[in-house]
């Protein structure tokens, strides 16, 4: 029996994120995150980690002491998740072919950036996809009529061109 017949949202993998907000929001000069067992993160990495996963929030004090531990949140609902995935049906990244078990959910409009937790705002990507709209600067959009549109990141070459003297 699949996961989608039984109601039941697959779990994902646990990772522990430390990360500041400057970083999560991608400030400039915000330092990087870490992660156990790992290199130092980018605010991209943790961008894309935390696109469809659960949050729980540790506050510490200037002595690195705990001083709150909020409740994890999912930021995909299991009935919102099942649409998702009944709705795509796997990566939506044109010429894609990888099904809806091998994809996560992706905030078009990344909730950390005030984007919504609702069908018109979120996609199915691979992680291959994912990465690349994450870490690799391309963009994914749904055009008015529902169509998923690609925008490759600007490449540019050379020192930007001089005005006039």
């Amino acid at each position: 029996m699949h996961a989608l017949d039984t109601g039941l949202v697959p779990q994902r993998t646990h990772m522990q994120v430390t990360t500041s907000l400057e970083t999560l929001l991608g400030l400039s000069g915000a330092p990087a995150a870490e992660m156990e067992f790992s290199l130092p993160i980018s605010a991209k990495a943790v961008e894309r980690l935390a696109c469809d996963c659960s949050i729980t929030r540790i506050v510490l004090d200037s002595d690195s002491m705990v001083i709150d531990v909020g409740r994890a949140k999912r930021k995909i609902s299991g009935p919102t998740y099942k649409a998702l995935k009944v709705r795509d049906q796997g990566c939506v990244w044109p010429g894609c072919d990888r099904p809806a078990t091998w994809t996560s959910g992706h905030h078009l409009v990344h909730w950390v950036r005030g984007g919504p937790t609702n069908l018109p705002n979120l996609a199915l990507l691979c992680y291959r996809h994912h990465w690349m709209v994450h870490e690799g600067e391309w963009q994914i959009v749904r055009s008015n009529d529902g169509e998923i549109l690609i925008v490759p990141p600007t490449m540019t070459f050379g020192p930007p061109p001089r005005g006039p003297d």
